[in-house]
């Protein structure tokens, strides 16, 4: 089933499918915590159907190529650009492979390594929420190998996960500049954390205050 959403944001609309992986609140909470400058040349590392790439564009001012492994997800992305009359290229194919030069990037990824739970719902649902097709040391190295010395990386992922993932970065010379965590609900546990890494930048890092979900 199809359905049009109003982002509530700019004017935005935004076509969904239920056969296809829906949105969350995350990666609304990913665009807004990269804020990046107008003009900024941004690549969505595993776009699926496009909402990062459509508030970066549409929001922000970026001109956005998309990456996305998914042909569905591809031409549903396809369509929310064109809905929206957003500069927005989407490129069907995988990031491992994937060449270009870019300012920033951004990736909201699987949260799940495969073989760490059971796998239900549709495949589009278990590529996003698993590693199947990308790892995130895969992610790293394609966010790394797209960005100029002194580009941002801008990611989401569970806070489980996240001793691990700054030492990923790290090892991908994508260093940690910038950490906010995020719960749920005001009296519910830290769930995920958004990161921005600066491609071959200085240590030190900025933690900023942990808040909930929407909170603004």
């Amino acid at each position: 089933m199809r359905r049009i959403d109003d982002l509530q944001t700019h004017g935005l609309r935004f076509v969904q499918d239920t056969e296809l992986f829906p949105f969350g609140t995350d990666s609304v909470e990913l665009a807004n915590f990269a804020a990046p400058p107008s003009k900024t040349r941004v690549c969505d590392l595993g776009a699926g159907t496009g909402i990062l790439s459509v508030l970066l564009a549409g929001k922000f001012g970026c001109t956005v190529t998309a990456v996305e492994l998914q042909e569905a997800c591809c031409a549903l992305l396809r369509e929310n650009a064109a809905l929206n009359g957003l500069p927005i290229t989407v490129v069907h194919g995988r990031m491992q492979t994937f060449s270009g030069q870019f300012d920033a990037v951004v990736c909201n990824p699987p949260y799940a390594k495969a073989g760490s739970g059971a796998m239900r719902g549709t495949l589009p649902e278990r590529l996003a929420c698993f590693e199947l097709e990308v790892t995130f040391d895969e992610v790293a190295a394609a966010a790394a190998r797209l960005l100029s010395t002194g580009g941002k990386f801008y990611t989401v992922f569970p806070v489980t996960r996240l001793a691990e993932a700054m030492a990923t970065l790290k090892a991908h010379r994508l260093e940690p500049k910038r950490l906010q965590i995020l719960r749920p609900a005001p009296n519910k546990p830290p769930h995920i954390f958004l990161s921005e890494c600066r491609k071959d930048g200085n240590e030190g890092l900025t933690v900023l205050p942990e808040k909930t979900v929407g909170e603004y």
